[in-house]
């Protein structure tokens, strides 16, 4: 091969690099109800949400379960007008399907309104399993949304989130995308605060190692407290400071899902309702 010709080709595996590196690191679409799934002009994403929403008219109910529960719920939109579309294109037991997020903010009855539901969009659309995951006003896919943990499975993570002036609430749904079912593997829970005295926050990574036939799945809070500096009388002033909990999921062959080795998370919301 000559030197131009090499040089050529490696640039050209440079661009399909970048543009794989891309693919997985911006899965996430935000559709409007009219654009086309997957570039098909026979299906819209309006087609799916209707497989979800028995209409359009604001007033329906869907009978979905609360994640993590088998229990059949009556979940009531407040209108279909705040309605917030997210699409990613996932796999659940080595198929490509599309998980699509349906925030309605508030529900009627409920504090907040949001179903997962996964698709199967190869032929005639079909739903595949759906359920409500919020758990505050706003819920929307986390960054990285999907991680690759099974040979053809993919996971989900899902922040929905609440706040009031001072006081900010994030619950994360770790969602296994399993024999074409959601499967809750987590909920963990972040809590950020900011007084006259101080600001601490708490922000949530996730990694994966390589193993089979599921990943570990390490999950990390950092809580990170900064002084305000201000004079705030006689309000308690925190050392500055960051710590981290780390808390690793394995996969239970026996059990058929994920375990974590501690209960370092729920001792950390504990903790944290302490401070509401």
């Amino acid at each position: 091969m000559t030197t131009a010709l090499l040089r050529a080709a490696l640039v050209g595996l440079a661009i399909v690099s970048m543009l794989v590196e891309r693919a997985f690191a911006e899965p996430v679409v935000r559709p409007d109800l009219a654009d086309r799934v997957g570039g098909r002009e026979d299906v819209t994403f309006a087609d799916l949400v209707r497989l979800v929403v028995p209409g359009t008219a604001g007033n329906e109910t869907m009978d979905v379960r609360e994640i993590g529960s088998e229990t059949a719920e009556d979940l009531e939109p407040a209108s279909m007008a705040t309605l917030r579309l997210t699409a990613v294109p996932v796999r659940s037991g080595g198929q490509d399907r599309m998980a699509l997020l349906l925030d309605f903010g508030r529900g009627r009855d409920v504090v907040g309104l949001a179903i997962l539901a996964l698709f199967d969009v190869a032929g005639e659309p079909r739903l595949l399993d759906a359920a409500n995951v919020a758990s505050g006003d706003h819920t929307y896919f986390l960054d990285p949304t999907r991680l690759t943990v099974g040979i053809g499975d993919d996971l989900l993570a899902i922040g929905s989130k609440h706040a009031n002036s001072s006081q900010g609430y994030t619950t994360v749904p770790l969602v296994l995308l399993r024999n074409d079912r959601l499967e809750l593997v987590d909920m963990i829970f972040a809590f950020d605060e900011r007084t006259c005295a101080y600001e601490r926050t708490q922000r949530l990574d996730l990694q994966q190692s390589a193993q089979e036939p599921f990943s570990d799945i390490v999950a990390t809070v950092t809580e990170l407290t900064t002084p305000s500096g201000h004079d705030c009388g006689k309000a308690p002033v925190p050392e500055a400071g960051t710590r981290t909990i780390t808390v690793t999921y394995r996969w239970d062959a026996g059990e058929h899902r994920y375990i974590p080795d501690s209960d370092a998370f729920d001792a950390l919301a504990r903790e944290s309702e302490g401070r509401f």
